[in-house]
């Protein structure tokens, strides 16, 4: 490819003062061999346990080093059934003396030490601090340079088939090692006949969409000490080259090749320190696509598919799509594009850390204008029109039933705040930020830090949360049901009050106001994490930790039309309903870029006779 000019905006904080600087740079896609769509590839197990190396690599051929995993970024994609038993095996290939250990006053440091979390995944945080021979789910592991950690995971019977990933999340360094790539796609496969033929048989894309502010970055790595990524910026700047680049599967610009006329299942993470996109198709090149919302972060939606206009995408957040493109004349080709979102990447940014948030005098957040992310080459399938999508309601198991209409067994708030260098996460306005000199004033390590709130597994909470604007919040261990905002729907339909998620941002609705989610605390005891997943804004300090108590394995008893073992398909079958959605009543095509179209819709509620 061709250079191409790529403007961005910086917000740089100095004390109070904000200053928007615009620069243009040379983005010269030759660093990145631009191409057909890179296979990641699927990490199989060796002896029966996965294997993971986390260590530095190069970033392309930009000319220094970032974080990835097996030798590559992302990493390899891991695929599992439900009720299967995980082993993975993570080594620390990092270098011991590569990097600073922390202190009071920093916010990025350790980086030479290292975990791994599996990110929306329902799953147990217990490991070997509780008297296990393997470790679980616990980001408080810590894991130094030359070292081998063995997790095992039982991934519940009942957990719902979907798309998540895996990253390091040793806090201090989490926006470092995940932010500059080193994580990957871990997928829980369908059961046969979880839906109908038209979806099963869907081929599948692997997207992995990744944004790297080198600024930012640059300077985290300077405060930690460490070589890898160290004058990332500036080396970037010299060569002519984007200091913003987005990548899907670690390419600039790669293509990817569609049949016409064929529904394919796109499973999309998203990967970013503090930038969110808003995903469109330009058509202007002959290409039309339809896209229909079948999942967001690995949870189907209550009744498939949902028209869509745009793919709203924010640090964590992933989307399952079904995707059909065609030609007036063959072959033609589609741009898929990215356009600023408002809020988590622009404005809302990392702030200014100083002296009380142990974080940087300045680091930058890149809006990230209009540009191309990558091409979709689509040629004649032979096939006039894509099959009808049917309307189906999957299965649900218990933990993920609805729980708008059920009695909670507690409530509360919960803060996501920010401003004059301090980040934190509050319980009923009480909470201490996160930071280095907290935690060893409570006890000297993350473990021993005192929860916010005290919940009981098998219980249903109900929580207000403020902040969810500009933070997005995400939880560990259990998955959140939204059940009330200031309108029913956001996004042009995206976002509807019903809808489950592990992380979530909406930069539609203010500060103030309240965004209401239901949690069931399903099965595990355990230390549950919250945090914004703008990975700086977690390192800085804004995390928190919910404990969770009562016997293990308990589950909420009024839980209904749901499963709560393995899925069977003679008795937990969805419902179906008579309609089909036309196969092309939505095109989805770059029309207005910069502000969202707001709808208010009434979201449809179905029944389903599945067995508990």
């Amino acid at each position: 490819r061709p250079c191409s000019f790529l403007r961005f905006f910086e917000v740089m904080h100095a004390g109070r003062a904000m200053v928007l600087r615009s620069s243009v740079m040379l983005a010269c896609c030759s660093a990145w061999a631009s191409g057909a769509l890179r296979d990641l590839g699927q990490l199989l197990p060796s002896g029966g346990v996965l294997k993971i190396n986390l260590s530095s690599v190069p970033f392309g051929s930009f000319g220094f080093n970032t974080f990835g995993i097996n030798g590559q970024v992302p990493g390899p994609s891991v695929r599992v059934k439900a009720g299967e038993v995980v082993k993975l095996e993570l080594a620390n290939g990092l270098s011991a003396s590569d990097g600073i250990p922390c202190t009071e006053a920093l916010s990025f440091c350790d980086c030479m030490y290292t975990n791994v979390h599996l990110h929306g995944l329902h799953l147990s945080s217990r490991g070997v601090y509780d008297g296990l021979t393997f470790e679980g789910d616990d980001i408080t592991v810590r894991l130094s340079a030359g070292e081998k950690v063995m997790y095992q995971h039982t991934i519940p019977e009942s957990h719902m088939p979907g798309t998540h990933w895996y990253h390091p999340h040793h806090h201090h360094a989490t926006a470092l090692q995940a932010g500059g790539g080193a994580a990957g796609f871990f997928i829980v496969e369908d059961p046969p006949e979880y839906l109908p033929k038209v979806y099963m048989d869907m081929p599948e894309l692997h997207w992995f969409i990744s944004t790297h502010n080198l600024d930012a970055l640059q300077q985290m790595a300077d405060q930690a000490k460490t070589t890898t990524l160290r004058n990332a910026a500036t080396i970037a700047a010299e060569k002519g080259l984007s200091v913003n680049p987005t990548l899907v599967n670690g390419e600039m610009m790669p293509t990817a090749d569609l049949p016409s006329n064929t529904w394919h299942r796109v499973r999309i993470v998203f990967a970013s320190i503090e930038q969110s996109l808003r995903l469109v198709v330009d058509s202007s090149s002959g290409g039309t696509c339809t896209l229909r919302l079948l999942a967001k972060d690995g949870i189907y939606l209550d009744t498939i598919p949902r028209d869509i206009s745009a793919i709203y995408l924010f640090p964590g957040a992933r989307a399952d799509i079904a995707w059909s493109c065609t030609c007036a004349t063959y072959p033609c080709t589609a741009v898929v594009k990215s356009i600023p979102v408002a809020g988590g990447g622009g404005g809302n940014g990392n702030g200014n850390g100083g002296a009380n948030g142990g974080g940087l005098a300045a680091i930058g957040n890149v809006d990230l204008t209009e540009s191309d992310i990558m091409t979709l080459s689509i040629t004649d399938s032979g096939v006039a029109t894509p099959p009808e999508l049917p309307v189906f309601s999957p299965a649900r198991p218990c933990y993920l039933s609805d729980v708008r209409q059920v009695s909670v067994a507690g409530s509360g708030a919960l803060g996501l705040q920010s401003g004059q260098g301090k980040f934190k996460v509050t319980w009923n306005g009480a909470g201490e930020s996160m930071t280095e000199a907290n935690i060893r004033a409570s006890g000297g390590e993350m473990r021993k830090w005192p929860a916010m709130a005290s919940w009981n597994t098998g219980s249903v909470y109900e929580v207000d949360v403020t902040g969810i604007n500009a933070h997005p919040l995400h939880f560990h261990v259990n998955p959140f049901q939204i059940v009330g905002m200031p309108l029913e729907s956001y996004g042009d339909g995206y976002f509807k009050v019903g809808d489950f998620h592990d992380t979530l941002l909406l930069t539609d609705v203010t500060g103030a106001d309240r965004v209401k989610i239901r949690m069931n605390a399903d099965r595990f005891t355990g230390q549950m994490f919250v945090h914004c997943h703008i990975l700086a804004h977690e390192d800085m300090g804004m995390m928190n930790l919910i404990d969770l108590v009562g016997t293990e394995g308990s589950t909420f008893s009024d839980a209904s039309t749901c499963f709560n073992a393995a899925f069977d398909p003679a008795t937990d079958k969805g419902t179906s309903f008579p309609q089909v959605v036309a196969s092309h009543a939505k095109k989805v095509a770059h029309a207005a870029p910069l502000f969202f179209a707001l709808l208010v819709a009434v979201a449809a509620g179905s029944c389903s006779d599945t067995r508990r």
